[in-house]
């Protein structure tokens, strides 16, 4: 009987496999790694001693999404990470321009 040639594809996952193996397993690898740092909307919340019905409020944002966010259902978007980073740098600022 003859041995199957593997398809491009099915070399392409098996590597992929192998170097998401090797990479749990601490070893170097030839991929790429890409880390997502998920902004502590609850220590920012906190840090502004807001309920986070107060702080959806306050900042236009849904009460559903910052719940979604502190219990790690979802995750913000680029545009909203950039928008908490405002948030932490300067909350009087953001709520003064929301004011008006």
């Amino acid at each position: 009987m003859k041995k199957r040639r593997k398809s491009r594809l099915e070399r392409d996952i098996l590597e992929s496999m192998e170097s998401a193996l090797r990479y749990m397993q601490g070893l170097p690898t030839s991929g790429r790694t890409h880390v997502i740092e998920v902004p502590d909307v609850h220590g920012l919340r906190q840090t502004l001693k807001l309920s986070q019905a107060s702080f959806a409020k306050r900042f236009g944002i849904p009460k559903r999404t910052v719940q979604d966010w502190e219990q790690g259902r979802r995750v913000p978007d680029q545009a909203a990470q950039s928008y908490l980073k405002v948030i932490a740098r300067n909350p009087k600022a953001v709520a003064k321009a929301l004011e008006a």
